[in-house]
């Protein structure tokens, strides 16, 4: 047997090469042990706080919007529990998925349009933000969800609160209402915020699900007083993200908004709508029904400047915003020739028509024309070329100042004009009140008109012949028509400063928080008050001694003073066959005239005044007085002014959220 001889050379190489695995087997597992001990034990604390960071998150609680409430503590605006559904995307493994699940499997409502409405939003915003998926859920749909929310991750079923309006109130156009924030809102919020953190906290209120900001009246202007402050709870979660301990003991409360305190009678509001949608005589309308009615009212303390009411029918329910407004609905309130959404007290101009009548009487006085000049009026009035007819055709005879404010004679006003300039006019008209607007806080507020030459300069400033004033347009507008426009705001507060001869400004807020805002005091007006007496003695005649208003008197009860308005939308209609001019009610509703009526009371001892329009009503003294003496006898009859009688604002509204709001867990994780 040949032995062959060791190999040396091949023994060092394997020796070699298992060295090296050994080596390296044995610097891998140190490596792994390395990491081992690095991560258990040198790391320790870093990564169990980054675990807790997981299984713990800091939820945003959205603070209630702060409560409106009449001048006696009455609701207007508070918020209601609502059952809602949200959906975080980020837990979910499919969001289509489970929102089709959350569909099939309990009895929400769910159409395809809202699920696609939902994923656009999933798209567009952070992941980890809640989207609201259905809200105001009845009992037993909340229950269904959540029966069933074992099984759909990433739903989560909550009771928040959602803003909700006094039916009852009508206040709709003072209070405003709110809706979701737009991505507009949200940009405002962060520009407006101090830092950027600010505006990281700002960002993340406005895109809580539920969380609401004005978008009209009140609840817009005073919006940041009203959001309150957010607050922040320490919650619990499993894996599959759902909340399993909330730490409500180191909540950080949210703060809710201040409480607004209004000049608004509740009460006596809503007795105000009613006698508005009255039927008090209207000639019917096929297109629109046997007595439609568009009309607006406005009631003043004329010692406060409070707005006692402010009323305009047809009314709108803003909860229907609050809701979230249906398109076929919208497009009714917006096609409705009743024009529910405009707000006709502040927003609704007109030809003030015979009311203008008191500041021509005035203006005249000024100029030096004593009330006791008396006019013939005939039943007509002929001035360049052309004759004009008094309303009453037969004529009034000889009539003195507060004579043609008792029987509204055009004529006398006539001659008045023709020794009057326009201007002149135009200043007493602006220091009574029209022409201007008055910051209330609801926006929307027109100006209207006062002709001057002036306002006719810039009116037709790209029409030259056009710029000169003629003597025939003051004819016009002496007696309320022609350019001028008042809206019935203007006209109330007109009424307040003949009443008293003092500069009477409207208010709508007289608390905010626990704060009552200070009582102002009102400057007299300038000019002589003794011109106020004719003026006033005309009213009163008006009313009490068998003037065109005589169906609208208080007494024996009150002493009203009042003056009538009717003002034309369209000139003088006649029959195209006969020639005779057709009554109001003969013409379609559209184009009939409008109703007016400015009042103040009582008479001997002046506290509230009143204006009402009835748009296309026809006759002030048939449309308009009459609802305005209703109005007026149920002011007069509380008399919002007895504080002793009446529980007035206790600014003992609005504190801390108390501690079961932390139970409300859509917010931020």
């Amino acid at each position: 047997m040949r032995v062959e001889p060791f190999d040396t050379s091949r023994h060092m190489e394997f020796t070699r090469r298992a060295t090296v695995v050994t080596g390296g087997v044995m610097g891998l597992f140190g490596g792994i042990a390395y990491r081992l001990y690095d991560l258990q034990v040198r790391r320790h604390g870093d990564f169990k706080a980054l675990a807790d960071e997981n299984q713990f998150n800091t939820r945003l609680i959205t603070p209630l919007r702060g409560d409106i409430y009449d001048r006696y503590g009455e609701v207007v605006a508070n918020n209601v529990p609502d059952f809602r559904v949200l959906v975080v995307p980020e837990r979910t493994d499919d969001l289509k998925a489970t929102l089709m699940k959350l569909a099939a499997d309990t009895t929400l409502d769910l159409p395809p349009e809202k699920i696609a409405s939902i994923l656009e939003k999933a798209r567009r915003q952070r992941s980890f933000l809640p989207i609201l998926v259905a809200d105001k859920l009845d009992w037993d749909t909340y229950a269904s969800v959540n029966f069933h929310s074992t099984t759909l991750r990433g739903i989560v079923s909550e009771i928040g609160a959602s803003r909700a309006y006094a039916e009852d109130a009508g206040a709709a156009f003072v209070v405003g209402y709110v809706g979701s924030a737009t991505s507009d809102d949200i940009s405002r919020a962060r520009e407006t915020a101090a830092n950027e953190e600010d505006a990281g906290k700002a960002e993340l209120l406005y895109r809580q699900p539920g969380f609401k900001v004005g978008k009209a009246g009140l609840e817009r202007t005073f919006d940041k007083d009203l959001q309150g402050a957010s607050g922040s709870v320490k919650v619990q979660v499993n894996a599959h993200g759902r909340v399993i301990k909330t730490y409500a003991e180191n909540a950080v409360q949210p703060v809710q908004g201040a409480p607004i305190g209004l000049t608004i009678d509740k009460e006596l509001q809503a007795t105000t709508l009613k006698v508005l949608a009255d039927d008090y005589g209207e000639y019917p309308d096929e297109a629109l029904g046997p007595h439609p009615v568009s009309a607006s009212a406005v009631v003043m303390d004329i010692i406060t400047g409070d707005v006692i009411v402010m009323a305009s029918t047809p009314a709108f329910d803003p909860n229907v915003f609050s809701r979230g407004i249906e398109s076929k609905l919208w497009k009714e309130l917006n096609d409705s020739p009743l024009k529910p959404l405009l707000n006709k007290p502040v927003a609704g101009t007109y030809p003030p028509g015979s009311t203008f009548k008191l500041l021509t009487a005035i203006a005249a006085q000024e100029k030096g024309i004593s009330a006791d000049q008396r006019y013939f009026c005939n039943g007509s009035f002929r001035f360049g070329g052309r004759t004009a007819t008094c309303w009453k055709q037969e004529g009034h005879g000889w009539v003195d100042m507060k004579g043609s404010i008792k029987h509204s004679c055009d004529v006398y006003y006539w001659n008045l004009a023709t020794q009057l300039d326009i201007d002149d006019i135009a200043k007493v008209a602006e220091r009574f009140g029209l022409g201007q607007t008055y910051d209330l806080g609801i926006g929307a507020e027109a100006d209207g008109i006062v002709p001057s030459r002036a306002w006719k300069r810039a009116y037709y400033r790209n029409d030259p012949p056009n710029q000169t004033w003629f003597p025939g347009e003051t004819l016009s507008v002496a007696i309320g028509q022609g350019a001028v426009t008042a809206s019935p705001l203007q006209l109330a507060v007109m009424s307040a400063r003949i009443a008293t001869h003092k500069k009477v400004m409207p208010r709508l807020v007289r608390a905010m928080g626990s704060e009552l805002i200070t009582q102002p005091v009102f400057e007299d007006l300038p000019g002589k008050a003794q011109h106020m007496n004719a003026v006033r003695d005309g009213m009163n005649a008006v009313v009490n001694e068998w003037g065109t208003a005589a169906r609208s008197s208080l007494q024996p009860d009150f002493l009203m003073a009042g003056k009538t308005g009717t003002s034309q939308v369209v000139g003088l209609r006649r029959d195209p066959k006969t020639g005779r001019r057709l009554k109001n009610e003969e013409i379609p509703w559209q184009y009939r005239d409008h109703a007016l009526f400015v009042a103040f009371a009582p008479y001997d001892n002046p506290r509230y005044a009143c204006s009402v329009v009835v748009e296309h009503g026809g006759s002030g003294s048939k449309a308009a007085g009459p609802r305005a003496r209703d109005i007026m006898r149920a002011v007069l009859e509380k008399d919002p002014s007895n504080y002793d009688k009446h529980r007035f604002w206790s600014g003992e509204r609005g504190e801390t959220q108390g501690p079961l709001e932390v139970a409300s867990l859509g917010g931020q994780p």
